[in-house]
C-alpha cells in the first residue's frame, strides 16, 4: 500500500478561524493533480483531509479529476488550542494505526497541517531518519510518498506542487 503525506495549499487570511486557500494555493491544488495526470504522482484510489476546507480545498480538483469523494477525518486535524500535547500526540498515532491496518493495492493521500505533520514524521517506523534536516520544514503542498509494508513505511519519493518545483 501506498500514503502520500501532504501539507495543504497556501491558505489566504480570510474567515480568519478556517481561512481557504488564496489564489497561490487555487493554483497549488491544481498543480497536485496535474502532477497525477502526468504520472508524477501515484494515482490514489482514497482522498483524506483534515475537517479545514483549505485541507479539502487542496483535493478538490484531484477529486474532481478522477470522481473521488475527500474523506475529512477529525484525526487528521491540526492541535485545538486546548488539546494536551499528548492527547494530540495520541490522535495522530490513532490515524497512522489506522492507515497501516489498510490492506491491497490502495493509494491513500492525506492533506493535513504543519503541526500534525511534525508529529508524524516523530511516530513513522520509517527506513529514513523523519526527524533529520531533510524531512524538517514542509512548504505548502509538499508531500512525502511512503511503500507500507509490515508496520515500516519507506519513503519512495518526496517533492510539492510549488510553481518552482
Amino acid at each position: 500500500m501506498k500514503f502520500v503525506l501532504f501539507r495543504h495549499a497556501h491558505k489566504g487570511i480570510l474567515p480568519f478561524e478556517d481561512p481557504e486557500l488564496s489564489l497561490q494555493g487555487f493554483e497549488q491544488a491544481h498543480r497536485i493533480s496535474d502532477l497525477i495526470s502526468k504520472n508524477s504522482l501515484s494515482i490514489p484510489t482514497r482522498l483524506f483531509c483534515s475537517p479545514k476546507r483549505r485541507t479539502s480545498q487542496t483535493f478538490y480538483p484531484s477529486a474532481q479529476r478522477l470522481g473521488l469523494k475527500t474523506e475529512v477525518n477529525p484525526d487528521l486535524d491540526q492541535r485545538a488550542s486546548q488539546e494536551s500535547s499528548i492527547d494530540f500526540k495520541n490522535r495522530v498515532q490513532k490515524f497512522l494505526r489506522q492507515i497501516e491496518k489498510l490492506n491491497g493495492n490502495l493509494v491513500i493521500f492525506a492533506c493535513t497541517h504543519y503541526d500534525w505533520i511534525e508529529e508524524a514524521m516523530a511516530l513513522i517506523n520509517s527506513d529514513k531518519d523523519l526527524k533529520s534536516f531533510e524531512f524538517s520544514h514542509w512548504s505548502p503542498t509538499q508531500y512525502v510518498e511512503f511503500e507500507i509494508e509490515n508496520n515500516l513505511w519507506k519513503v519512495t519519493m518526496k517533492g510539492t506542487a510549488n510553481e518552482n518545483s
